[in-house]
């Protein structure tokens, strides 16, 4: 006897005891349905036209999914090409507060007049006031 000849048999054996037990559920269904009571087949009718009347609801999910990761995909994307830099020229009043958290009497009236030392930093050198007058 061939070692592979035990599980074929085995397997058609359980083939056939299938399908006698879905044989034999059919049979014990179809007579059972053939005795129903007309109450109870009035409310399995009733139930039946209920369950067909009520609007199936689409189910989204195969939608969200995709869409939710298509748009961590994005936003990956923008953290890692674009990150947060620092502006090149940061503004005079930056640093303002840690700057009169530890300052004397000076710095804090130079913090309190930042637009003014904004507006000397944006003036003509006087060497190079002299040059452009002088050329004119």
């Amino acid at each position: 006897m061939k070692p592979d000849a035990t599980p074929e048999f085995d397997k058609n054996h359980a083939d056939r005891a299938a399908a006698s037990l879905a044989a034999h559920a059919h049979a014990l269904f179809a007579s059972a349905s053939e005795h129903i009571d007309g109450d109870t087949l009035r409310r399995l009718r009733a139930a039946r036209v209920a369950a067909l009347s009520v609007p199936r609801r689409r189910n989204l999910l195969p939608v969200l999914v995709p869409a939710g990761a298509l748009a961590a995909a994005a936003l990956a994307l923008a953290v890692v090409w674009h990150p947060l830099r620092a502006p090149a020229s940061a503004p005079a009043t930056a640093g303002a507060g840690a700057l009169l958290a530890s300052a004397d009497s000076s710095e804090v009236d130079m913090a309190q007049n930042l637009d003014f030392y904004d507006w000397l930093a944006t003036q003509p050198q006087p060497a190079q006031a002299a040059q452009a007058t002088s050329v004119q």
